[in-house]
Order: C-alpha cells, then structure tokens, then sequence
C-alpha cells in the first residue's frame, strides 16, 4: 500500500459467497487520491437473479469491515456515512460515490453480490 503525506491508496477487491469465476467485477483496482478529492468505484455483474450489490469498507488497521451499503434493484440502502453515496441497480452495476475524500477513507473496499433475503448472512 502506498502512504504519501495527504494523499491515500484505495484498494478493490470483489467478495462474493459463490465461485462464479469473473462474474464480478469492481474498477479502478487502485486509486491514489488527494484529501478533499471525490471518487467513484464501479462493481458490475452477470450473475442471474442476483439483484443486489453489496460494499464494504475494511480500515487499514484491523481485520473487520464494515458494511457501507447495498443497492437492491434501484433502492440504494446506506449504512449511515454521509459522505458515502450509492447509485445504479443491483442487478447489474453499481457506483460508490465518496465526496470530499478523509484520510480515514485511506481503505480497502469490497464488492459482493447476492439475492435479497440473503444481504444479511454477509459479513457486515
């Protein structure tokens, strides 16, 4: 990982329950931005009847993630962060929109996919 004075890497890695090979797919795999800066990640997917995108947050320091939000269908769900925003549909592709970034964002960040009714056996 990269550390710069006021600026921080984020780090992709699409998560998901079921070995799909590459059904799931997050972009830019890296990002090196500056505080104060926003960021748009991208997760995309061609599993059928999955219809809901999952991200996670996991801090630098320590093992835990944290679940940010999903988007079911057309619904964006957030877990709290003001920040954070999400657009698009569950059943296809989904944005993380992160406005104004800190240097707490400095994160790896995780994609997954599943059906409704299964988001809450997830980590989270």
């Amino acid at each position: 990982m990269i550390r710069c004075l006021n600026a921080f890497t984020i780090i992709l890695y699409s998560l998901t329950g079921l070995s799909f090979g590459n059904s799931v797919h997050q972009s830019p795999s890296t990002l090196l931005n500056h505080t104060g800066e926003s960021v748009q990640l991208s997760c995309s997917h061609n599993i059928p009847n999955y219809d809901t995108i999952l991200w996670y947050q996991q801090p630098q320091e320590g093992n835990g993630m944290k679940l940010i939000g999903r988007v079911y269908f057309n619904n964006p769900e957030m877990e709290g962060e003001k920040r954070f925003n999400m657009s698009g549909d569950g059943r296809r592709q989904a944005f993380l929109h992160i406005d104004k970034l800190e240097a707490e964002d400095s994160c790896t960040y995780f994609c997954a996919v599943t059906k409704h009714g299964s988001a809450d056996s997830l980590p989270g």
